[in-house]
């Protein structure tokens, strides 16, 4: 009898995820550690969806 076990490979999720803080200012922030803070402002929630969206589509993974 063969058992077939599946190897599990640790592989870092690419996900960021977007939010505004206290003060007003957007940032994004991914689980392999990378991430960018903006200013306030009316635009800046589109940069950090924008930087966001780039770094998942740039980056390996799932």
């Amino acid at each position: 009898m063969r058992t077939l076990t599946t190897r599990r490979t640790a592989r870092r999720s690419h996900h960021p995820q977007v939010a505004c803080d206290a003060l007003g200012r957007w940032h994004w922030s991914c689980g392999c550690g990378a991430g960018a803070r903006g200013a306030s402002g009316p635009a800046d929630w589109h940069w950090a969806v924008t930087g966001a969206l780039v770094h998942q589509s740039f980056c390996p993974g799932e």
